[in-house]
């Protein structure tokens, strides 16, 4: 969870690192969740609180998943996303990404502020121009700069989370890093039902 927070304050670990002077190897712990917030002392969560001007109780709800309101989901989202990956399931990966460059979806839909299915788009396109070594897109360059406010993730993972079943370093662990750039959750494509 710590790596959410430092990416919603948009700060680094080694940056916490070195403002907070505490070791690289517990935070390195704390960040990919090895330590267990209830075994680090009061002065480490102290320290971090107090580099992240946030106080030890919020620091300490984010940390044991007691406070998720830094991830959301969107059930019309959902629906959204099955659909398109519908779309690429009917289609080779090529003629999907001459489809969604011919297209001003991703345009469109960013302007009308549906930014979390203009970002997936953009994420997929880019996703699949990567590993098909199909150039990037200029156009969107000023677009994949775009973060979402919140880390966006499907239901199913957001209810794990909550039940604490998954961590979020695993989530984050799985997750494409493209979508991921965007602050959405997307580990599979290509399991569309």
């Amino acid at each position: 969870m710590l790596r959410t927070i430092l990416s919603d304050k948009n700060l680094t670990l080694y940056q916490l690192e070195k403002s907070s002077h505490i070791s690289h190897a517990t935070l390195n712990d704390i960040y990919n969740e090895k330590s267990n917030i209830d075994h680090c002392s009061i002065s480490v969560v102290s320290k971090i609180a107090n580099t992240l001007n946030m106080s030890i109780d919020t620091l300490y709800d984010y940390l044991s998943y007691k406070d998720l309101s830094l991830f959301k989901y969107d059930d019309d989202f959902d629906l959204f996303k099955s659909n398109t990956l519908q779309r690429l399931k009917r289609t080779d990966e090529i003629s999907f990404i001459n489809q969604l460059i011919s297209e001003t979806l991703i345009e469109d839909l960013y302007k009308q502020k549906e930014y979390l299915k203009s970002l997936y788009l953009l994420s997929l396109l880019d996703y699949l121009s990567i590993k098909n070594n199909v150039p990037l897109e200029n156009k969107y360059a000023e677009l994949r700069n775009a973060k979402l406010d919140r880390v966006y993730v499907p239901k199913s993972i957001f209810l794990l989370l909550a039940t604490k079943i998954v961590k979020v370093s695993d989530i984050y662990k799985e997750s494409i890093d493209t979508f991921l750039s965007h602050n959405i959750v997307e580990a599979e494509i290509y399991n569309v039902i």
